[in-house]
């Protein structure tokens, strides 16, 4: 579905459920007088419905949580486009217990999120962690999951982020601090039988955040060669890769005419190939790239390629140059030099992590203005913190970064 119309169910819909659902959770705590006995848990939920790139941001927290529960069975519930994700994250989550919801469609998504619930209510989950970032329509899926223990972000004294009083272990969302270091915060809460004050007990190490390497899959690897050859890139070559954008959130998309103008400077050196990559998002912006550059070094691989093969492309191309998008996270669990352009969001807060990075990023006054705050929508019509960013500046950084050879 298109995010202006999933923000529009989340508000108009999910306000008021988050509203109902609160009331009458209240009123159950006031004619219950059994208290709850702490179990060990058994079966833990994440839910991250949209944004593979926050799905793998997410990963330290799951490992975390496996190894400190390393008898528990955990489950994911998201998007079905996210569903392939997790073939590249060392199967943390079992194959079985990743469930999916259908987001093209509305009567698809309807009838996917009460599979869901249905299920989910019969595995008797004992603990969710609400990864959404003050969504109200995972708030609703986890309370009607039910279960002893609900982790997530919660306002306290942020004002519009309302989404009701369903959580029993509510987490301050520190906007100055990376992802990762948020979602791990939510760890410190399972052994609490309730948290409803912002403070946290210990720091958040290092040594926490890791993420798995890629490795190599012979189909896949040849899979992505053969589609190399047909575009008629041979080994000698070095691949730099190109994601134009894909229109989800077009005010943090790098201008095209700079995307074209870098490269055609990259294209100055014979050796170099230009590969467009993207979802059938990017497709619209690719055609006419290609047609503008007019270089048989400059193809396209846009919707063409699976994020197993994408992963292997990473492996064997010399660059990423990207907007900030779930590709640029993607490309974290290999060994490319990534360029990710950043402008209304904030690199300190979604910046890829790890070694290989490379954070171009124009620090414009007014910049950043999307958050999760705002839940990513800016009154903004002229996104100049992208449009500062030259691309000369960035194909310098380029050349400087990579071997000249």
């Amino acid at each position: 579905m298109n995010i202006k119309i999933m923000r529009y169910i989340d508000y108009w819909l999910g306000l008021p459920l988050c509203f109902l659902f609160s009331g009458y959770n209240w009123f159950l705590k006031k004619i219950s007088f059994a208290a709850k006995k702490d179990r060990l848990p058994e079966k833990i939920l994440f839910v991250k419905l949209s944004e593979m790139g926050a799905i793998i941001l997410a990963y330290p927290l799951l490992k975390l949580i496996k190894k400190q529960y390393p008898r528990s069975e955990l489950f994911f519930l998201t998007f079905k486009d996210n569903r392939d994700i997790f073939k590249l994250l060392d199967g943390i989550i079992a194959d079985k217990n990743i469930l999916t919801i259908n987001d093209s469609r509305p009567g698809a998504f309807i009838l996917d999120a009460l599979k869901a619930i249905r299920k989910l209510r019969r595995e008797k989950i004992n603990i969710i962690f609400d990864l959404e970032f003050f969504s109200r329509f995972s708030m609703v899926l986890a309370y009607l999951i039910n279960s002893d223990k609900r982790i997530g972000f919660f306002r306290y004294s942020f004002e519009g982020l309302y989404r009701g009083s369903l959580l029993t272990h509510k987490i301050q969302y520190n906007p100055l601090s990376h992802v990762t270091r948020n979602y791990l915060s939510m760890a410190q809460a399972i052994t609490k039988e309730a948290k409803n004050t912002p403070e946290l007990d210990t720091q958040i190490g290092e040594g926490e955040i890791a993420f798995p390497a890629h490795k190599s899959k012979g189909e896949a690897k040849e899979r992505i060669g053969r589609k190399l050859n047909e575009l008629g890139v041979s080994q000698h070559q070095r691949v730099f890769l190109i994601n134009p954008g894909e229109g989800i959130l077009p005010l943090r998309e790098w201008p095209l005419n700079n995307f074209i103008i870098l490269c055609r400077l990259l294209l100055e050196n014979a050796k170099n190939f230009v590969v467009l990559i993207g979802s059938w998002g990017a497709l619209g912006k690719g055609e006419i790239l290609i047609k503008k550059i007019n270089d048989p070094r400059c193809v396209s691989l846009i919707g063409q390629t699976s994020l197993e093969e994408l992963a292997e492309l990473f492996e064997s191309s010399g660059c990423l140059i990207t907007n900030d998008c779930g590709l640029a996270h993607l490309a974290m669990l290999t060994s490319i030099k990534k360029f990710v352009i950043f402008g209304p969001e904030s690199p300190q807060v979604f910046a890829p992590l790890g070694i290989n990075n490379f954070v171009i990023y124009s620090g414009w006054p007014c910049s950043p203005c999307l958050s999760v705050l705002n839940h990513r929508k800016s009154a903004c019509r002229d996104n100049k913190c992208l449009k500062n960013i030259n691309p000369d500046d960035i194909y310098a950084l380029i050349k400087k970064s990579l071997p000249t050879n």
